[in-house]
């Protein structure tokens, strides 16, 4: 089945992103470039979870890459790198702060995708990850996922984590205009946000009704 494509068995489905047409997240973002590369590497329960926001990021990032599963053959992650520098966004005693890094073109920010369980397993499942500077917020953050709740107070979902690391980064290199590219990122995220929260008052005030 394509994108659009009604599903015999409910409502017509978006295969892309795996939610309902009229709540089709893909259109969302104006695609752009971003001023460094993204890679993410995403646990494979995280597929067709509703809620998943890295499909919005690699829909609306045209230098961002998603690849999909835990352990990974030798040499994949170098092959995706393509000889560019990486970071690993991951919380580490010796991480660095994302606004102190020169992120560009030649660079690539890997970021894992699903729980922090799932997260956990995949940077211990490749040692190759482990060999990348890792990249960290030393600022506070909080997150605007109201539908999905984070663990602990200042965790983000993983496109919050991607728009906010490269939006900091850039306007710390003085790069305003390449920061407020990022915003696009946010903007569609609270779309979506949206769109599932008065999808769930609407099923809250139906049953009321019923």
């Amino acid at each position: 089945m394509t994108r659009g494509q009604s599903n015999p068995e409910g409502r017509p489905t978006c295969f892309s992103c795996f939610r309902p047409t009229s709540h089709c997240t893909c259109s969302l973002v104006e695609p752009f470039a971003g001023h460094t590369n993204v890679l993410i590497l995403q646990h494979p329960h995280e597929r067709k979870k509703y809620y998943s926001t890295a499909k919005i990021v690699v829909k609306g990032m045209t230098n961002a890459q998603l690849v999909r599963g835990i352990e990974f053959e030798p040499g994949m992650l170098d092959r995706c790198l393509q000889g560019k520098q990486g970071y690993l966004l991951y919380p580490s005693p010796g991480a660095i702060d994302c606004e102190d890094v020169k992120l560009d073109s030649n660079s690539t920010v890997v970021v894992v995708d699903g729980t922090w369980a799932e997260a956990g397993k995949i940077v211990y499942c490749n040692p190759r990850l482990k060999e990348l500077p890792c990249l960290t917020f030393k600022r506070p953050l909080r997150s605007t996922y109201r539908i999905r709740k984070q663990p602990r107070e200042h965790y983000l979902s993983t496109l919050e984590s991607i728009a906010y690391l490269l939006k900091l980064n850039a306007a710390a290199q003085g790069k305003e205009v390449e920061a407020a590219k990022y915003d696009r990122l946010l903007d569609g995220f609270a779309q979506m946000v949206e769109q599932q929260l008065c999808y769930i008052e609407g099923s809250m005030n139906f049953a009321r009704q019923a």
